[in-house]
């Protein structure tokens, strides 16, 4: 009898098949099944099978680890060159210097460190790579096969895998940057501007929606954007909206020729790319015009009701005096009837 498996795991078995050749009467009976069991003993042995389960469920990380193990040749996932140099950009903007010292991006890091052994420290396991907002966004969706493909495909300056291919970590040489400061968002230089302000450039990508996969964003820059090597790598890039966004670099971008000689070239194509102070400043520009037309408009409002409530008022006004006017007249008259009312009267006794 076929037995489904949440009633086998919950400690009921199939009833034995029974072998040819073998009398009927000679084939034994299995002690465990489900009609000879009594209520008590199968509710005691559900009881021992479900506390079993539960305290030898492995997390899911080593859930991955031994799904791994057990397979000797695991399949090459099929995916662009293209796509797998956006996957390792997205990986490498979260172990950037900008990150190990933005206050948001320490903590995810700190919560995601894994010690392997003496030697082997902050290591980040794969699946929470995967959970990432930055990896997420990707499209198809990317799997720990992929990136560790990524890895074979295209190595990296920064990350390293661990020997079992299952945590990514940055490099410990290469960590700190040398021209990063310890303190690097408390510099201030003396025009008032941040440490990570003089690197950061605003951007309007040729694909509409393209910002908001950061990813994207930092690869298109690298492999089509004819960075200075300077400027590399990319630290991070905060969305702005879907269209545009302010990506940070490793090299100062306020060097005023260096700037010009890099917009010259006019890369990537079709990009709308400023330094982020000059956003900043067509930005205020904008809102001061916009704020003096709106200003101008509402005078002009108010101007046209003043004037018509002063035509109002002059009718008003003109209605009044002709009423006073007549009301003169009809006063007048009666004073003269007053008058010449004697005279009417003597007249009539004649």
């Amino acid at each position: 009898m076929f037995v489904p498996r949440a009633l086998r795991l919950k400690g009921v078995k199939e009833t034995l098949k029974r072998k040819p050749g073998k009398p009927q009467g000679s084939r034994t009976t299995d002690a465990s099944s489900p009609s000879d069991n009594p209520p008590e003993e199968a509710i005691q042995k559900t009881n021992d099978t479900s506390a079993a389960l539960t305290s030898t469920s492995p997390s899911e990380e080593n859930r991955d680890e031994q799904a791994g193990a057990k397979t000797s040749r695991p399949a090459t996932p099929s995916a662009s060159p293209e796509y797998l140099a956006q996957l390792l950009a997205g990986i490498e903007l979260l172990f950037t210097d900008y990150a190990h010292q933005n206050s948001s991006s320490v903590q995810w890091l700190q919560s995601h460190y894994r010690t392997l052994s003496t030697q082997e420290e902050n290591y980040i396991h794969l699946t929470a790579i995967l959970s990432h907002p930055t990896i997420a966004t990707l499209k198809p969706q990317a799997t720990q096969p992929l990136l560790r493909h990524a890895f074979q495909e295209l190595p990296s300056q920064t990350l390293e895998l661990s020997e079992n291919g299952f945590y990514v970590r940055r490099r410990p040489s290469t960590y700190p940057a040398p021209f990063v400061p310890a303190n690097s968002f408390d510099v201030v230089n003396d025009d008032g501007l941040s440490f990570w302000d003089q690197r950061t450039i605003y951007v309007e990508p040729h694909i509409r929606h393209m910002c908001k996969t950061p990813a994207k964003v930092a690869h298109w820059l690298k492999e089509h954007g004819q960075l200075r090597a300077k400027w590399l790598p990319v630290q991070a890039v905060h969305t702005l909206y879907n269209s545009c966004a302010f990506v940070v670099l490793s090299g100062n971008v306020m060097h005023e020729d260096q700037w010009r000689k890099w917009r010259v070239t006019e890369k990537p194509e079709n990009w709308r790319v400023m330094t982020k102070v000059e956003n900043v400043r067509r930005t205020e520009e904008y809102v001061a015009l916009r704020e003096a037309s709106l200003a101008e408009v509402k005078a002009k409002r108010r101007s046209s009701r003043s004037i018509g409530l002063g035509d109002a008022l002059g009718a008003v006004a003109g209605d009044t005096a002709t009423g006073e006017d007549g009301e003169g007249q009809q006063a007048a008259r009666k004073r003269v009837g007053d008058e010449d009312l004697p005279d009417r009267t003597a007249k009539r006794r004649a």
